[in-house]
């Protein structure tokens, strides 16, 4: 019997992989450095497979790449920013879907292409938190998917003014991500989501960006959207929910297994047996997380 096969498409753009202190004050330096958790991610060829994934589980979700009303501007041409990009799926498929548009992708990683890739996409080697390198009111769409929890509070409402910043009047500024506290899991899952977040909550970085996030944006705009959606995990889920159990398995246990297994104090056999309990667990319950975006017009 041959290996499982995920139920994800595969992305034929990336055909070469490359590897590559929670104070609150606000000083030129410790805004710049972004807190260093546990598990480096992503940063690594190998995450790479786990971000393509997430790209086509995201748009499966919501049957979408974006909620912003915007298909108009990038049909006729518009400037896009992706502001951690990461491994440059969401750029890739968009800059070939909408020829006349031109696209950015920022990341402090390389993980994206650095040849493979359309002529209308740019990707740059950057960090947001020492401000990104663009004149103001430059772009059409400003884009960041938030996969996991990455800034302090402070580094938050830098992050936001910038993406702000460089946005055109008139522009939309869209951010989505994932809630693990807000659906419903059992307590075997619930004992992962907490060690997840004490990896990050040791470099000042909190679990409640979602609620951060939407105070900083309604601020800025009376022209405020969100919505979310609930998806049970596993079969319980149908289709979508089959594949958040694989992508989130992945996660645990590929991306964040040996952080998590480091912190109990056990062996990655011991963390893959525990997270055979949870998949028992995904099918006995009502297991289920929350996907959200909330995009503005500037």
């Amino acid at each position: 019997m041959g290996a499982k096969q995920s139920k994800f498409p595969k992305f034929n753009y990336l055909l070469k992989k490359k590897k590559e202190s929670s104070n609150e004050t606000i000083t030129t330096n410790s805004l710049s450095q972004e807190p260093e958790p546990i598990s480096k991610f992503p940063s690594a060829s190998e995450h790479i497979d786990y971000l393509h994934q997430h790209h086509f589980l995201v748009k499966s979700i919501w049957s979408s790449n974006f909620s912003s009303p915007i298909e108009d501007s990038l049909k006729n041409g518009a400037r896009v920013l992706d502001v951690r990009c990461g491994a440059g799926t969401f750029l890739l498929e968009l800059s070939n879907e909408y020829t006349l548009s031109e696209f950015t992708g920022i990341d402090k990683t390389k993980l994206f292409p650095a040849l493979i890739k359309p002529s209308n996409l740019n990707f740059i080697n950057a960090d947001i938190l020492e401000g990104l390198p663009f004149q103001e009111n430059h772009f059409d769409f400003v884009y960041l998917n938030i996969i996991e929890p990455r800034y302090t509070s402070n580094q938050w409402t830098f992050v936001i003014d910038e993406l702000i910043r460089v946005a055109k009047p008139g522009a939309y500024i869209e951010c989505q991500g994932f809630d693990s506290f807000a659906g419903t899991v059992g307590p075997k899952f619930l004992k992962f989501i907490q060690k997840f977040a004490m990896i990050f909550a040791t470099n000042g970085v909190g679990m409640g960006s979602r609620y951060h996030i939407k105070s900083l944006l309604s601020s800025k705009s009376s022209n405020y959207n969100s919505d979310q959606i609930k998806i049970m995990v596993g079969k319980n889920g149908g289709k979508l929910g089959v594949l958040l159990e694989e992508h989130t398995t992945m996660f645990f246990v590929n991306v964040i297994g040996k952080a998590i297994a480091d912190l109990n104090n056990i062996t990655m056999d011991e963390l893959k047996r525990d997270w055979k309990e949870v998949l028992k667990e995904f099918s006995e319950t009502k297991t289920s997380l929350e996907i959200f975006r909330i995009w503005i017009m500037k």
